[in-house]
């Protein structure tokens, strides 16, 4: 029973820590071959009863109670998967921080910290600051979000063998979703950290903020008027589960905080110093090369690709070449956007 008094966030751990071959498969009984059978039992039994429908995470409907074994063991492996991979995204944003911002910046917060630390001060000084930490909490909410309270797929969608390896790491979405939580995390802690952290969170910002317009804008106008997601959703509300809902809270709030981090949150002389946009633009090359290179590579092992739309271009170069090109533009269509509201505030 003290196992079960444990608060919600640890139902949310428990059932993708612990395997499936180590639990119980009579469910909530707790097992009576010895004590360790009990505490396996009584730690499931917690993520089980404490939150299971994540009500205290989210007002929507998010939990279907008949997914198979085979389903719900597939859910605990990929949730094991993002706990490792999550943290090896910091070092990942990280590394694109270095590259995109200027090298005079990074010099500047090594030789002059207390100058680089006086220019990244928010512009609306202490309604800045709280802003910061406000969109560093929201940004890390819609995160868990998609991590742990999306619903898990089921064996009859083509979702299910897109995952089959790599989980949601598939998806651009959560590839952005990563990266802008970390972007404000860091930006948040950057002034108790170093000069440095400053600089590179400022000279990211415009990558960061073009990936966050172009995974709002491209859900809305590519995903959600495609036949398979409306087939996907009309499946989960015969199942009682918010699935288009959910999706557009965890979509919807990428460009309004990629607007507000440039906006309200970075300081306009660090920006002006750090941002490197010929750098920005190969970028935006670079990461449209290598998340293109991850959905064939995925499609290679499972035979599916991670958007619906996608089939239609079957083997067709052309297609693909004008698609990929499309996207292309449109990013740094986005990006652009982000450099002119950086301008405007600089000039």
């Amino acid at each position: 029973q003290a196992f079960r008094r444990l608060p919600p966030f640890i139902s949310l751990l428990v059932p993708a820590l612990v395997p499936r071959s180590a639990r119980p498969m009579t469910g909530l009984v707790a097992s009576k071959t010895g004590v360790g059978s009990d505490l396996t039992s009584s730690l499931m039994a917690v993520g089980t009863i404490a939150g299971a429908d994540y009500s205290y995470l989210v007002p929507l409907r998010a939990i279907w109670h008949g997914s198979t074994p085979k389903e719900i063991d597939h859910r605990d492996r990929k949730r094991r998967l993002d706990l490792t991979v999550l943290p090896i995204f910091a070092l990942w944003y990280l590394v694109q921080a270095s590259f995109v911002t200027a090298p005079s910046a990074i010099a500047a917060a090594k030789a002059h910290p207390a100058i680089v630390e006086a220019a990244a001060v928010p512009v609306g000084g202490a309604a800045g600051t709280w802003m910061q930490v406000a969109l560093a909490a929201v940004a890390v909410y819609i995160l868990v979000l998609h991590v742990w309270v999306f619903p898990v797929p089921s064996e009859a969608q083509d979702a299910f063998l897109v995952q089959a390896y790599v989980g949601r790491w598939v998806y651009l979405t959560r590839h952005c979703l990563t990266l802008q939580a970390w972007h404000q995390v860091m930006s948040m802690a950057a002034p108790m950290v170093s000069a440095e952290l400053s600089a590179l969170t400022h000279g990211i910002s415009i990558w960061i903020a073009g990936l966050g317009m172009f995974v709002t804008i491209q859900y809305m106008v590519l995903v959600v008027p495609s036949k398979p997601f409306k087939e996907d959703c009309e499946l989960w509300e015969r199942r009682g589960v918010h699935f288009k809902e959910i999706g557009l809270l965890v979509h919807m709030c990428a460009l309004p905080m990629a607007v507000l981090d440039l906006t309200v949150v970075k300081g306009s002389s660090e920006l002006h110093v750090a941002v490197s946009m010929l750098r920005t633009v190969f970028m935006v090359g670079a990461y449209t090369m290598f998340y293109l290179c991850i959905i064939i590579a995925n499609f290679k092992a499972t035979g599916r690709w991670p958007y619906g739309f996608l089939k239609d271009f079957g083997t067709d170069f052309t297609k693909w070449f004008f698609f990929v090109l499309q996207q292309l533009v449109v990013l740094l269509t986005f990006t652009t956007i982000s450099w002119a509201i950086f301008l405007c505030r600089a000039g």
